[in-house]
């Protein structure tokens, strides 16, 4: 099977190592990201090293889609549709917006 791209929505928190997504007061966030992978079950796995590789953890991932152009993924995330759009052809991986939750105890 080709490769195609993806969407799905992920849940992920701060790793173990330095990153530069969330502000120090955030414990993780949620939204939707695209990935190009073969096949449905491989999207977890290409999430997850895109966000090792920010220092980040994945947590959870939901509702998998395949995708193909920028207005499939307009209704459901803008953002993610615009970045989709002008997306860098080397990167497997592309960001839409972003809900951040605070650490706990944070206010």
């Amino acid at each position: 099977m080709e490769k195609r791209w993806w969407m799905a929505l992920v849940t992920f928190e701060r790793g173990d190592g330095k990153q530069d997504i969330l502000d120090p007061n955030q414990q993780g966030a949620s939204g939707w990201m695209a990935c190009f992978a073969r096949h449905e079950t491989d999207v977890r796995d290409v999430l997850a090293r895109s966000l090792r590789a920010d220092g980040l953890r994945l947590l959870e991932i939901d509702s998998e889609t395949p995708v193909t152009s920028a207005e499939d993924i307009a209704e459901f995330d803008e953002h993610l549709a615009g970045n989709f759009a002008e997306r860098d052809p080397a990167r497997p991986t592309v960001w839409g917006a972003l809900h951040c939750y605070l650490a706990e105890g944070e206010a």
